[in-house]
């Protein structure tokens, strides 16, 4: 049987030239720790299966395993159900991909008796094929201010601020993220606070189509991150997006520290009582380059981890402050819904949401905001 498979790989269709050097590329990011074994099994008839480590991350993440070895069975059986599921890597004699999902495909090598699969990651996307489809959606796609327009909006009106991410969209159609489970209650405020105009109490912001800065380019082969998040969810969210204008979300990304001075930026808590309402040993950092402008600060402390279970006693505590202070909150898509309701108690809010760790990025210091850990191992948080 392992001769008749090795006789027919060679007859599987290649990719493209393009899909070839994104798949490359992608392999020779693997640092040396990923390449070691994660795991070994017998598939079946003697057949072997190796996991380098460089698929654990997405192995413990997602439960596919299943499924990979199934597609896998299918594949040395010549009964895959496409043709197009397994490629060749154009040049490689012994390298296949495999497409898994509609987003994610893994790179094997099928040598002899044995499997290794490599990795795990996005799906390869030609822009060519799907560049109407992105005209489309640009064409009909809100008008976000800029940046500096998000700012000047907050400054000159005394706002709140209540921020849209893919995370707070993905919850918005009930769809669990990495660090707030989803829920009835969630989903409803989200869709509300969305659907509510920007006024001169609040402004309300979404991601930009295709932000400059905040972006990570050819992610899925060609296109961007964000290209293909509004490939995946414009159907449904446009129905979501009923107002012609919204703030910018990356007034609180890396982009807000390209397009604006930083002193600019720190005028928005300018000599101002400030409470912040931050994950208890989470991400967020007290940075004195940011916040040492403002009067005095107090600090309450929420779960890094589905704050929005304990929403009333985090709105609780926050409603026992004097009316002049200004609420600093990161705190995931809890901060969307806490920013509005805070907001009609009178209160000003700001979701500030990643911004030091986007101030990190933008120096240089770390890759992205979402690389850091959500919980830190040591506290290193300034508590009052």
């Amino acid at each position: 049987m392992i001769n008749d498979i090795e006789n027919r790989l060679v007859h599987y269709t290649e990719c493209s030239k393009e899909e070839r050097d994104f798949i490359i590329e992608e392999l020779a990011s693997i640092n040396d720790d990923g390449l070691e074994v994660f795991e070994e099994k017998i598939l079946f008839d003697d057949i072997k299966i190796k996991y380098l480590k460089a698929t654990f991350n997405y192995l413990e993440k997602y439960p596919v395993k299943k499924k990979i070895e199934n597609n896998l069975i299918l594949f040395c059986f010549n009964k895959n159900k496409s043709e197009s599921e397994v490629k060749r890597i154009k040049e490689e004699k012994d390298l296949f991909r495999m497409k898994i999902s509609d987003d994610h495909m893994l790179v094997f090598t099928y040598t002899n008796n044995e499997i290794v699969v490599k990795k795990i990651y996005r799906h390869f996307i030609h822009r060519t094929s799907v560049r109407n489809e992105l005209s489309r959606i640009k064409k009909k796609f809100p008008e976000i201010l800029t940046t500096t327009e998000s700012i000047n909006y907050i400054l000159e009106n005394k706002c709140s601020l209540a921020r849209y991410g893919d995370g707070e969209l993905d919850l918005c159609y009930g769809k669990d993220i990495s660090f707030q489970k989803a829920s009835i209650e969630l989903q409803k405020r989200l869709v509300e606070i969305l659907k509510h105009s920007s006024n001169k109490n609040i402004l309300v912001t979404i991601p930009e189509f295709n932000s400059k800065h905040n972006n990570i380019f050819n992610h899925y082969g060609q296109i961007s991150f964000w290209e293909h998040y509004w490939l995946k969810m414009y159907k449904k969210l446009h129905k979501l997006f009923v107002k012609p204008l919204y703030g910018n979300t990356d007034i609180t990304r890396n982009s807000v520290f390209y397009e604006n001075e930083i002193e600019e930026i720190k005028r928005l808590w300018n000599k101002r009582e400030v409470v912040f309402v931050i994950g208890d040993r989470g991400r967020f950092e007290m940075k004195e380059e940011l916040f040492d402008n403002i009067l005095f600060h107090k600090t309450i402390l929420v779960p890094p981890v589905n704050a929005f279970d304990k929403y009333q006693e985090i709105i609780d505590s926050c409603l026992k402050q004097n009316k002049d202070t200004l609420f600093l909150i990161s705190c995931g898509p809890t901060a969307t819904v806490l920013a509005f309701d805070l907001t009609k108690q009178g209160y000003q809010a700001l979701d500030i949401g990643h911004l030091p760790n986007a101030y990190d990025q933008y120096l240089g210091k770390i890759k992205y905001p979402e690389s850091i850990p959500f919980i830190k191992q040591h506290d290193e948080q300034q508590r009052t």
